[in-house]
């Protein structure tokens, strides 16, 4: 039997919902915490509003995916692959970028002209490198910028005179620096998804699961993008605490 609470960096205790084993629960935090905090609290996401994210197929831009149709948005995202391109149509989502044969700017471009839509609001970026740059011809005036990581090992430059004639918003989201500065925001976030995924507005996909003793072949699913959603190790049986969700 495992306890039915989740924390994260110290913060205080939650319950964890019926139905969520605590496997499940430990992948929240983090992944789901950062889209959280970034869309919610940063961005302030709305319906109606378009949101990019780039590297969709990973632990935080699923979470931003499930997030983003949460809040009512418009969501596009980007993968590579027919398999996470499959998984994110059955998400929901209103438009899939696959990079194995599409060009960001041009699919997108051609959705939001077929939606009527003038460009995007919020940019989720995980990724870096050249998807950034080619996602920034596709913001439009007064958007806002989410600076999540750097996936593909390429830091982006974000032109600062652009920035100032189509007045975006630049945010650097590091989840981790809020427990020391503002707590209060991680908990707030962390009660909210808890519901969320009680309701079943959320649904956290762990894609493998393994023993500490084979961090190794985590590493490498992650590294040769094999994983859709969240790699979790677990300190126990991972037959026996394997997501039910």
């Amino acid at each position: 039997m495992f306890p039915r609470e989740v924390s994260g960096f110290g913060m205080k205790k939650f319950l964890v919902p019926d139905g969520c084993d605590l496997l499940t629960a430990g992948a929240l935090p983090v992944a789901y915490g950062t889209s959280h905090v970034a869309l919610v609290h940063r961005a302030q996401l709305g319906p109606g509003q378009v949101l990019l994210v780039l590297g969709a197929a990973g632990g935080v831009g699923l979470s931003a995916v499930q997030i983003g149709k949460v809040c009512g948005a418009i969501v596009i995202a980007v993968a590579r692959g027919a398999e996470k391109v499959q998984f994110l149509k059955s998400l929901g989502v209103d438009h899939v970028v696959d990079l194995s044969k599409d060009n960001i700017t041009e699919s997108v471009k051609e959705f939001l002209k077929a939606r009527k839509l003038k460009g995007v609001d919020v940019l989720y970026d995980p990724v870096g490198g050249k998807p950034t740059k080619e996602s920034m011809k596709l913001l439009k005036w007064g958007a806002k910028i989410l600076v999540i990581g750097f996936a593909s090992g390429e830091i982006p430059v974000i032109p600062a005179n652009i920035a100032l004639v189509k007045n975006w918003t630049i945010h650097g989201l590091y989840w981790g620096s809020y427990k020391i500065n503002q707590p209060d925001v991680l908990e707030d976030s962390l009660k909210e998804l808890l519901s969320w995924l009680a309701r079943g507005l959320i649904t956290l996909n762990i894609s493998h699961t393994y023993r500490l003793s084979e961090a190794n072949l985590a590493f490498a699913a992650i590294k040769e993008r094999k994983a859709i959603g969240k790699v979790m190790i677990a300190f126990d049986d991972h037959s026996t605490v394997r997501s039910k969700i």
